[in-house]
């Protein structure tokens, strides 16, 4: 089927009819009418405006340009109702004048919801993938937050320095182990050619939590969403100081099959928080549950870390049979 563009060409330049170019135009036209009625029936999303500078949905807080170079993008995921929000909880945990860091920040998803919610909180944006972090740019001077959230070009790891990471084509799966799930590597052109594989190797810097808490002068972190695609128990070992003297509100994805590239289990990760006084949970509508191991009949795939002392009130408040 020839894209509409070409249609477009060929009738500026007199080699089609009129007619039957407003016949095959409206072909082409037609979905709109489809993606329409998505943004009636999902009551997250407000509108999709296509500009000349990209096309953005638009929810009911923020704005997130698509890319369909992607095999799957978060502007895409909202609009067709397969991505989670859970903003709404997590800032239930997120105290007045917030410090917060989004830890693979992605292009910004959460760090502009978390900002909408709390125009008072500072938060700090981590993206290594240099080709996602220019995505996160972009959505942050589009949502206007370029001051509240402070984009760094970087990720975390137990140690310092430059890693390699393996990037799909799906660059939302870019990670320091190779993904297995073969979806990621499609380039994102269906319906236009040949669909490709394609696994990059990109080099990207990376610090541990503690080290750039003190380069910074950072000395009070409220909460931390970490998403790593595996290597969260890393990030969180080079956070022995964050973790047992800030002691922040912890809200991650563990998943066995991403823990397993890296030679470990989730579990590890429970046991790595119990040693600084935290205790893992589970949500479920207004409430916490207590999950103490995981294994193979678990299907939860994000789950809070909270301090016993520390976070004694939201526990009382929030969490059933808490201990």
């Amino acid at each position: 089927m020839m894209k509409l563009e070409k249609l477009y060409d060929l009738y500026q330049e007199g080699k089609a009819p009129k007619r039957l170019y407003w016949e095959l135009a409206r072909e082409r036209l037609v979905p709109l009418l489809e993606v329409q009625q998505i943004v009636k029936k999902n009551p997250y999303c407000r509108s999709v405006e296509i500009r000349e500078d990209g096309i953005v949905l638009k929810t009911q807080d923020i704005a997130l340009f698509f890319d369909m170079t992607q095999n799957i993008c978060r502007a895409e995921t909202i609009l067709i109702g397969t991505e989670g929000e859970e903003i709404d909880f997590m800032s239930r945990f997120i105290p007045t004048n917030a410090v917060i860091f989004d830890i693979g920040a992605n292009v910004g998803r959460v760090s502009l919801g978390l900002a909408k919610a709390h125009e008072d909180a500072t938060i700090y944006a981590f993206e290594p993938v240099a080709d996602t972090f220019c995505g996160l740019e972009k959505n942050l001077r589009l949502n206007a937050c370029e001051e509240q959230i402070k984009a760094h070009h970087m990720g975390f790891y137990s140690e310092s320095g430059d890693l390699k990471f393996f990037v799909p084509a799906a660059n939302e799966a870019a990670s320091l182990r190779p993904v297995t799930d073969t979806y990621y590597f499609k380039e994102g052109d269906q319906g236009q050619g040949e669909r490709r594989d394609r696994l990059d190797e990109v080099i990207c810097p990376v610090d541990t939590l503690d080290r750039f808490v003190k380069a910074n002068g950072i000395t009070r972190i409220d909460f931390i969403k970490c998403d790593t695609e595996g290597a969260e128990k890393m990030v969180f070992a080079g956070g022995a100081h964050v973790f047992s003297e800030l002691r922040p509100v912890v809200y991650t994805e563990m998943l066995r099959k991403h823990a397993a590239r890296f030679d470990y289990h989730p579990n590890d990760i429970i046991e790595m928080f119990k040693g600084w006084g935290y205790a893992c949970y589970t949500s479920e509508g207004e409430k916490l549950f207590p999950f103490a191991k995981m294994d193979e009949t678990t299907q939860e795939t994000n789950f809070f870390f909270l301090h016993g002392e520390k976070h004694r009130e939201l526990l009382d408040k929030y969490a059933d049979g808490s201990v």
